[in-house]
């Protein structure tokens, strides 16, 4: 059973709002993003994160990426420490890494994994001060392994996964830890050794989609459509909030990588700040 942290609560929140070329996006799942509808999506799910505490700073989107909007795949935030994820050189997303870093650099010490590392951050899933890192085809040995080592400098525990080829979705948008030792969870995940000793929650086949989501200050913000998975969170006494999020799920993106957020007792004001030759450097551990 993991040691609850109950003292820090979640104040700070970054987010991108999505640009004109978010339906361009090369993964479409159940139908073609309309770009107004995501906007005003995207301001209800802000609004969901305010009502919950958290100051919200949106960065502006870049009108030449698509996918810029899916934030949590370029940064994990812990108390002290800000890490940014790399992808390959022909990865578009590799141009989004300045931006997010530049928003974080002025409150967080700064840590960048390094070519020949790949790390998309959605592969890994922090529960209290315990972290799980998914290898995949985003992730590789190298970029996992950066990632262990700047995480055992503060002290968090790590835990190495190789989930099976057939199973490629990223690890934090496949389970969300509820507190008091509740997992939120997929069925493919379930039997796995690391995760036998939570009490699971585990969402239906159909209802998959519902586990990219997000605790925040003791709230569950879910997305919404998915009744069964609702009425179970209820049942818990888990305080819910349902937000729309049709558009984003349209290309596989979820309510947990919609932002990336900062503990209260380290945030400070975010400022933006020049970083192009941190971001060139290529020493393997920074």
């Amino acid at each position: 059973m993991q040691t609850e942290k109950t003292s820090n609560r979640i104040s700070h929140a970054i987010t991108f709002r999505p640009g004109k070329n978010f339906s361009d996006s090369s993964s479409f799942f159940v139908g073609i993003p309309d770009h107004k509808r995501a906007l005003f999506q995207h301001m209800k799910y802000c609004e969901a994160l305010k009502k919950n505490g958290m100051k919200v700073t949106i960065l502006s989107a870049d009108s030449t990426l698509s996918g810029n909007c899916f934030i949590g795949s370029i940064a994990i935030v812990t108390e002290n420490l800000a890490i940014i994820g790399t992808f390959s050189d022909d990865n578009p997303r590799q141009m989004e890494r300045k931006a997010v870093a530049s928003a974080l650099a002025g409150s967080k010490i700064l840590k960048l994994i390094t070519a020949p590392g790949l790390l998309d951050c959605r592969d890994a899933l922090q529960i209290n001060d315990h972290f799980y890192i998914s290898l995949s085809d985003r992730t590789n040995q190298e970029g996992a392994a950066q990632l262990a080592f700047f995480l055992r400098e503060y002290g968090y525990k790590i835990t190495m996964l190789a989930p099976e080829k057939e199973f490629r979705a990223p690890l934090n948008t496949t389970a969300t830890y509820l507190g008091k030792n509740r997992l939120l969870i997929r069925e493919e995940l379930t039997l796995l050794f690391p995760f036998l000793g939570y009490e699971k929650i585990v969402v239906p086949y159909k209802e998959r989609g519902a586990v990219n989501a997000l605790m925040a200050n003791d709230t569950l913000i879910l997305p919404a459509g998915y009744t069964e998975t609702s009425d179970k969170i209820r049942q818990l006494r888990i305080p819910l909030l349902e937000v729309n999020i049709s558009e984003f799920e349209k290309t596989n993106g979820g309510i947990n990588c919609l932002s990336i957020r900062s503990m209260e007792s380290e945030a400070k004001s975010l400022r933006t700040k020049n970083i192009d030759h941190i971001l060139e450097k290529e020493k393997m551990y920074g």
